[in-house]
């Protein structure tokens, strides 16, 4: 503390230099308002830079993980739909199978249409296992799988030549066996055998669903909850080290303005100053 009475020369010694210093530190405050970001260079916080770097790393591995996530979640809703929709067209098949086994009051004429209808099912099914892919992957061909991680799921086949595989006298038949001059077609006579291979096919299709429904309501899900939460996280963690608190960089602002006031007001008052006058300037 200066004494009363006592002179300096401020304005050639002290001024200058802490004039430079604030005008400096209100420039990287201003930067800092303006940017959002409180580290715009390595200088303004060493430490806080690597650490908010590493973090930056862990976040996008995060959201790569996270992504791949919701691809297969997306993934698994197309196979969900897709299933339920070959589900759906067994249900009716059967239904048609069994009208035919029931042959009192059905004509002959009946029988064929039902055939007919049911050849046309079968075709869609086709067309469903075709048809169904995820950014150009077939999934209902027999060669896919959903993956996460280390935790996968296969998806089936559901062309009709794979589906209700059933054994019948040492032979092995397929739901394209009870289509029109199949070995099982309806208009035929062992209509409990068709029955059989298309309910055999509905189940398989069913069981194959509800695989699917458990890995992402059990596996898919919760991983991607996680990625969620940990992204949360260290997005935040990130954001406390680099972005500007513009509550107090605001107030570092005023206080740094004042000074830069007081030291320009100083410094004009001339070579030397008593305290008194100092005191007096600075407002006390």
């Amino acid at each position: 503390m200066v004494p009363i009475g006592s002179s300096f020369s401020f304005a050639q010694t002290q001024g200058p230099r802490q004039l430079g210093s604030l005008t400096q530190a209100k420039a990287n405050t201003l930067e800092s308002l303006a940017t959002g970001v409180r580290i715009n260079r390595g200088s303004d916080d060493p430490a806080g830079l690597i650490s908010s770097e590493q973090l930056r790393g862990m976040l996008a591995e995060l959201e790569a993980e996270s992504r791949s996530y919701d691809r297969a979640q997306r993934a698994a809703a197309v196979v969900d739909s897709a299933l339920g929709q070959v589900s759906d067209l067994l249900a009716d098949a059967e239904a048609l199978a069994v009208a035919n086994a029931n042959t009192s009051g059905l004509s002959d004429l009946e029988r064929e249409a039902n055939q007919l209808e049911l050849s046309s099912i079968l075709s869609a099914i086709d067309l469903v296992a075709q048809g169904t892919s995820f950014k150009d992957e077939a999934l209902l061909r027999g060669s896919a799988s959903l993956d996460v991680g280390d935790a996968s799921v296969n998806l089936p086949s559901v062309s009709v030549l794979d589906l209700g595989q059933t054994e019948i006298d040492g032979e092995s038949y397929t739901l394209a066996d009870v289509a029109s001059n199949g070995a099982f077609a309806i208009t035929g006579d062992d209509l409990e055998s068709s029955i059989a291979i298309i309910r055999s096919a509905r189940q398989g299709v069913v069981r194959a669903q509800a695989e699917v429904g458990a890995f992402s309501a059990n596996v898919i899900a919760p991983k991607q909850a996680a990625a969620g939460v940990a992204i949360e996280s260290v997005a935040s963690a990130e954001s406390s080290i680099r972005d500007t608190d513009y509550a107090k960089a605001t107030a570092e602002l005023a206080r740094l303005s004042v000074l830069e006031q007081a030291n320009l007001r100083i410094s004009s008052a001339g070579n030397t100053i008593d305290a008194a006058t100092l005191l007096k300037l600075l407002g006390s």
